[in-house]
């Protein structure tokens, strides 16, 4: 996508990128949507400039996809996109936690603590928060790595991922949780590399039932024929 040669408020751009990215994440824009970027000023009170400058950082995240003379539209969902996706983020993922450093009794009881909120609200039926807690369990593992590069690339998998699972998936909390509570039960003994593997399987599990639940045809893709 071409550059704009304008100057533009940087605080602008990443309000429409945080914008559209939620957009997309959420499925308000579904897979082969094309944007508009009029509308998109509109929604988020800018000028245009701001939006272009969005839609190529996006572009480079590759939730966008620009057509030449046809402008830009949300990518596409495939089979081959989430293998892919899947094996990326079990590569990262799993490295992050084996190379991370040691928890502390605190840092053990915090995490704990996020399941036990997480099985209060399963059982209230709020799983919208569940699946906020469940990101800042991951994370909290996550930036133990001390990699912020490491974290930023797992965070834009993630935004991938969870186009998938809207889709595909329902949360699967039980198994999950206990997933979760063998991933735990690694870190507090200081066996990284088990807790690595814990969360492999987790992963490894979750990209085998999003699979089962995915049934998008690669041929029915606006941006693939055009």
């Amino acid at each position: 996508m071409p550059r704009s040669k304008t100057k533009v408020d940087d605080s602008s751009v990443e309000q429409v990128i945080t914008h559209i990215r939620s957009c997309i994440v959420s499925g308000k824009y579904p897979a082969d949507t094309k944007l508009l970027p009029k509308l998109i000023a509109d929604e988020c009170g800018t000028s245009f400039i701001p939006v272009r400058e969005a839609m190529r950082a996006l572009e480079s995240e590759g939730l966008v996809t620009y057509i030449h003379n046809r402008g830009v539209w949300v990518t596409p969902l495939s089979m081959s996109d989430l293998d892919d996706l899947y094996r990326i983020r079990i590569e990262l993922e799993s490295g992050a936690v084996a190379n991370s450093d040691k928890f502390s009794e605190k840092e053990i009881a915090d995490l704990e603590n996020i399941l036990q909120k997480m099985a209060e609200f399963r059982e209230s039926g709020e799983d919208s928060k569940v699946i906020r807690l469940n990101t800042d369990f991951h994370f909290k593992i996550y930036r133990k790595t001390n990699s912020p590069r490491r974290i930023k690339l797992i965070e834009q998998l993630w935004d991938h991922a969870d186009r998938y699972q809207r889709l595909s998936l329902k949360y699967r909390h039980d198994a999950a949780d206990v997933e979760h509570h063998e991933i735990l039960k690694h870190l507090a003994a200081g066996n990284n590399l088990q807790a690595a593997k814990a969360l492999a399987t987790h992963l490894e599990t979750t990209a085998r039932l999003v699979r089962a639940g995915f049934d998008v045809d690669d041929s029915q893709s606006q941006i693939a024929h055009n």
